[in-house]
């Protein structure tokens, strides 16, 4: 059609042809993302004919269609730079960036010197200009289009290294709620709701606790005030789910109930069967393996009742590790033989899923689990090395703690030598950078003392003491009384619990940080556990 319509002089169907031409070839690699696959779809033959519509727009004066074809050549910008950073994870060169960024450098002008960084400057231009372009014209649906790519863009390098996404979240959450274009007061109370959540399940998923709850509780009350049950049950669940991460069980439970009147008063069965997971988490948590066994079975038959593998995939996964921890720490042969069984029943459905679920890597986790309470290292190394490879063809960007962790272990008591060490600074680097993002110094002491937080330390500093590296200058001056505040800093502990521990008064650990802080160049705990991760003192 554009061809014809070319050889006829007909430039309107040559624009509308070539933006139609553009659409289907960027389709098959958008999926439910805004950033396109290179090695799924034809990224220089979808530029040609956005570039073609873009010159055919402007010379027809028609601003939507040219605000519609310059966003695309954004968002073909923003694949080609999602694929220059996958191409360098795949070849493992991004470590060295990573303990860059959590060393301190910026993120910002680390990209400067990179190839990507041309690439990230185009699709910010165009970006701009198409937002630009929609808010002229009044088109609500362009403007959160734009909005959304510009989100991805600014968030796509904090993505794979950075530490301060929370900044760049927020950015985008304050310029979506100021747009004066959304016609009333309604539609911007609507899509608050939804940028609040879209921030607390972000930052869920890059571990940065304290903004979660705060955006969590804030999209609950929001989503309460507009009347949107859904995300108002979501919320609540959200916040739940964060708060068991911090320990904090009959806060979780709360957040739970809530989430069960919800669901009482207009059920659907995805909200009961959320429900289920939930309340069978916290029950495994407190260490009642029968009510857990009870939930997330439960969970797994309303799955099946509802003919949805994913689901049902995703529920036996879930099962197969609580029961697997629970079982281990338990000695507890009846939890690893469901755990073990749980497992196998996941992994059978894998082949029905499309592309890379991530439950078989969840399942593989348990097995880990159970294999090393059962004292086979050797069996129990092999599960995690199916997890490293699962993630890894997944390219899972989120940090998947919970299925790390346990393949960490695994590595860590029966892997090679090289393993192990690739573990442990791998684990150090993503300390430093959880360190790094959370901003609340209460949250973070709060997470680190939560099981996820000690387990994540513990294995980042596998049973070894404070010693200064001769050779490393940045640690002069630092003597074994500071290595020791530093330990009990990076352990989570709060000014007032350090003095208890070392019996000095409160006022004296005020003074002994900011020393220390001095001599190491910190400003925080934050800048303390990163610096204590990367300059190798642990």
């Amino acid at each position: 059609v554009r061809r014809l319509a070319a050889e006829r002089g007909d430039a309107a169907i040559e624009l509308a042809a070539c933006l139609e031409l553009g659409q289907a070839l960027l389709h098959a690699g958008l999926g439910e993302g805004f950033s396109p696959s290179a090695a799924e779809v034809d990224l220089d033959a979808a530029e040609e004919a956005y570039l073609r519509a873009e010159e055919l727009a402007t010379e027809l004066g028609d601003a939507s269609k040219l605000a519609a074809s310059t966003r695309e050549l954004g968002v073909i910008d923003i694949g080609r730079a999602t694929a220059w950073f996958v191409e360098m994870v795949s070849r493992g060169e991004h470590a060295a960036l990573m303990d860059r960024v959590a060393a301190g450098e910026v993120l910002e002008e680390i990209l400067q010197e990179l190839p990507v960084g041309p690439m990230a400057a185009s699709a910010g231009q165009r970006l701009h200009r198409a937002l630009a372009l929609y808010e002229e014209l009044g088109d609500r649906q362009g403007i959160m289009a734009s909005i959304i790519a510009m989100a991805y863009l600014s968030w796509g390098a904090d993505i794979h290294m950075g530490s301060d996404s929370a900044r760049h979240i927020e950015a985008i959450r304050r310029l979506a709620t100021q747009l004066a274009s959304f016609t009333s007061e309604s539609q911007r109370a609507f899509a608050e709701v939804q940028m609040l959540y879209g921030v607390h399940v972000f930052a869920r998923a890059k571990v940065i606790p304290d903004l979660a709850l705060s955006r969590g509780e804030e999209a609950y009350a929001r989503a309460r005030e507009v009347g949107d049950r859904q995300l108002e049950f979501l919320s609540a669940g959200g916040v739940g789910m964060g708060r068991l991460e911090l320990g904090e069980l009959d806060a979780a439970r709360e957040w739970f109930d809530r989430a069960a009147r919800l669901a009482s008063e207009s059920p659907t069965p995805l909200r009961v069967r959320q429900l289920e997971s939930w309340r069978g988490l916290l029950h495994a948590a407190r260490g009642e393996t029968a009510e857990m066994r009870k939930h997330l079975e439960r969970a797994v038959e309303l799955a099946a009742q509802q003919g949805m593998p994913a689901d049902r995939c995703e529920a036996l996964a879930t099962l197969a590790l609580a029961a697997a921890a629970g079982g281990r720490e338990r000695e507890d042969e009846e939890l690893l033989g469901l755990a073990e069984g749980s497992a196998a029943d996941a992994k059978e459905l894998l082949p029905l899923l499309p592309g890379h679920a991530p439950w078989g890597a969840r399942a593989d986790a348990a097995l880990a689990t159970v294999a090393l309470a059962r004292g086979d290292g050797e069996v129990a190394a092999g599960h995690a090395r199916d997890v490293v490879a699962a993630l890894q063809a997944a390219r899972q960007e989120d940090m998947n703690l919970d299925v790390l962790l346990p393949a960490a272990e695994a590595l860590t008591a029966a892997g090679t030598e090289e393993e192990r060490a690739g573990i442990v600074t791998f684990l150090r680097s993503q300390t430093a950078v959880i360190a790094n993002r959370i901003v609340d110094e209460d949250v973070r002491t709060r997470w680190f003392q939560g099981r996820i937080g000690r387990a994540l330390a513990g294995l980042a500093d596998p049973g070894t003491s404070f010693a200064r590296n001769a050779e490393d200058g940045e640690v002069e001056g630092i003597d074994e009384r500071d290595e020791e505040l530093l330990r009990l800093v990076v352990g989570g502990l709060s000014n007032q619990e350090i003095a208890a521990r070392l019996g000095i008064a409160e006022a004296d650990v005020t003074r002994w940080l900011a020393s220390t802080y001095a001599k190491i160049g910190a400003s925080s705990r934050a800048d303390a556990t990163a610096f204590a991760f990367q300059s190798r003192l642990l």
